[in-house]
């Protein structure tokens, strides 16, 4: 076979080779390499995948809620009765605190000296009889010998068994005790804690 004979035949057999290995620019990737399929499908392919639109039903209107019936005239729904207002009861007075007669002990109150506690005996809504006991460092009326037990026992008899009757007593005790502050403040609370259980 003549040379030419033969070029013409590589060149016809190469451009045969270039028409079958053709690929479209559109799949084509950059440098000629095929683009994976599942990054960019096919256009023909991925309209095809595309759904059918199914005819679309038409809304039905949602119902409007019915009112409530009222009150008025022609309304369906029985009326419910007016509540009548209860009648507002008038308040009653408390009964008033009665004096019991008998006989009633009072708080162990601190005097700073000690402690005491004075027991009395009511009857007729006085104090008739009272005595404290005592305990501590010093006695009642530290310092003052005019002081004593016997002193305020006698002072808180005869007192009314009332509110007052603390006051009552502070004003019963004797010049002499003007000094014994502590010892007439804890036997007057103490004295007042037992009046007070008189009245109920």
């Amino acid at each position: 076979m003549p040379r030419r004979g033969l070029i013409s035949l590589i060149f016809t057999i190469a451009g045969l080779r270039l028409i079958v290995g053709y690929v479209p620019p559109v799949q084509a990737g950059i440098g000629g390499i095929s683009p994976d399929p599942s990054v960019n499908p096919d256009p023909s392919a991925s309209a095809s995948a595309e759904p059918t639109p199914t005819s679309t039903a038409t809304p039905t209107p949602t119902p409007t809620p019915t009112p409530a019936a009222s009150g008025a005239p022609g309304a369906s729904a029985t009326p419910k009765p007016t509540p009548t207002p209860a009648a507002t009861p008038k308040p009653t007075t408390p009964a008033a605190a009665t004096v019991h007669n008998g006989t009633y002990t009072g708080s162990t109150f601190n005097y700073n000296y000690g402690t005491m506690q004075v027991t009395v005996t009511v009857s007729g809504g006085t104090v008739t009889g009272a005595s404290v006991s005592q305990s501590g460092r010093w006695a009642i009326g530290y310092r003052k010998a005019a002081c004593t037990e016997a002193v305020f026992n006698s002072a808180a008899i005869d007192l009314s068994a009332g509110a007052a009757s603390g006051s009552d007593f502070m004003a019963k005790i004797p010049s002499a005790c003007s000094g014994a502050t502590y010892s007439w403040w804890g036997y007057a609370n103490s004295l007042q804690a037992a009046i007070d259980k008189a009245i109920y």
